[in-house]
């Protein structure tokens, strides 16, 4: 399966999921995208932005002691229109995953589909 086909299925998977998106924190890019709606590619590099803000101000809470903080992969920031779930892969810390989601609920299915996205990704896929 490839990127674009692993993350139409994550949107499946996932109840209330209109959007997973696959980017890189380093570049700034968002690389491929799953929505219920089409979002322009602006929309897309601005959510990939908060996910670096993100992650950003976690791995700085975490360095200082301020927070316990899980294994510092997954972060969740609510919008008007749902909840963002990030995912960071474990082996390249600039891949991410982005989720528009209703609820927080989606967390654990959300860090699930993104984990078997990276294990493909680096299996070959």
């Amino acid at each position: 399966m490839n990127i674009a086909e692993y993350l139409d299925q994550m949107r499946r998977d996932i109840p209330d999921c209109s959007l997973v998106s696959f980017g890189d924190l380093r570049t700034g890019l968002s690389l491929r995208a799953s929505a219920a709606d089409p979002l322009r590619q602006d929309q897309l590099e601005e959510i990939l932005q908060h996910a670096a803000f993100t992650f950003s101000v976690s791995d700085a809470l975490a360095a200082t002691g301020e927070t316990e903080t899980a294994d510092g992969q997954s972060a969740i920031v609510a919008r008007p229109q749902g909840v963002l779930i990030f995912v960071r892969s474990p082996d390249e810390p600039s891949d991410v995953i982005c989720c528009l989601c209703r609820d927080a609920a989606a967390e654990a299915r959300v860090v699930d589909g993104a984990n078997k996205l990276f294990h493909g990704m680096a299996g070959g896929a």
